[in-house]
């Protein structure tokens, strides 16, 4: 079986390499992470990740000039998006934990691991992954 990719792009270095830490040995993932955000564009050309888990807030360009530049990049374009954020809180209403915004789910860094790996299994599954 071939492990699905994960780009992680934050630029919290210890929450980046936890994160990834856990979702190897949650399942059949092949994570890579990205700290500074001027090169989630090329890393994500390198690596052609099923998902991407994006911070909001990040020196440099934020989450939303990568989701654009993603967007514009016919390569990138229809990547799977997933913004991981301490902007917003865990939303008691849903199901998964996750909020929906302008067609982007955003989920709290402060979710539980087992609350953020159901949303990644969640968005994965829309695609087909």
């Amino acid at each position: 079986m071939r492990s699905t990719r994960i780009l992680i792009i934050d630029d919290e270095p210890d929450f980046t390499a936890l994160l990834k830490a856990n979702l190897e040995e949650a399942g059949d993932f092949l994570v890579r992470q990205v700290n500074q955000s001027e090169q989630a564009v090329k890393a994500a050309h390198e690596f052609r990740p099923h998902l991407c888990i994006i911070d909001v807030v990040m020196p440099g360009m934020d989450g939303g000039d990568i989701v654009a530049k993603f967007r514009a990049d016919p390569v990138l374009s229809d990547t799977p998006i997933m913004m991981l954020t301490a902007l917003v809180e865990e939303n008691p209403d849903s199901i998964d934990g996750e909020t929906q915004t302008g067609g982007l789910a955003f989920v709290s860094k402060t979710s539980d691991f087992e609350t953020i790996l159901a949303c990644i299994e969640k968005h994965l599954e829309e695609v087909g992954k």
